[in-house]
């Protein structure tokens, strides 16, 4: 009888090894994996940000290009006014008119 006690003892104490073996074993897997995830987590986050800032970056170079184009629209035009000999003489006209009535 002492002898089953004994073996029953024993073979719950290797179990038990191999449980606390197969846990650490696990828990090793689980860290790792855990790390595996943390590092993509990363590289897409860093992936994201340069995209967008590549995107804002575009965003503005459009912005400063369209903006320098309606400048120089609207630079043409102004000049196209003042050398318009039309325009400048009833522009002439009118400021003389209103000069005269007041």
């Amino acid at each position: 009888m002492d002898e089953i006690i004994t073996r029953i003892l024993e073979i719950e104490r290797e179990c038990s090894a191999d449980v606390e073996r197969a846990e650490l074993e696990c828990g090793r897997k689980i860290e790792a994996h855990k790390r595996l995830l943390e590092e993509k987590k990363t590289k897409e986050r860093t992936r994201i940000l340069a995209a967008e800032k590549d995107r804002l970056t575009q965003a503005v170079e459009e912005a400063k290009r369209q903006t320098e184009a309606a400048s120089a629209a609207f630079r043409r035009e102004s000049e196209s006014l003042f050398h318009d000999s039309a325009s400048n003489g009833a522009i002439e006209k009118e400021i003389l008119s209103i000069l005269l009535v007041g």
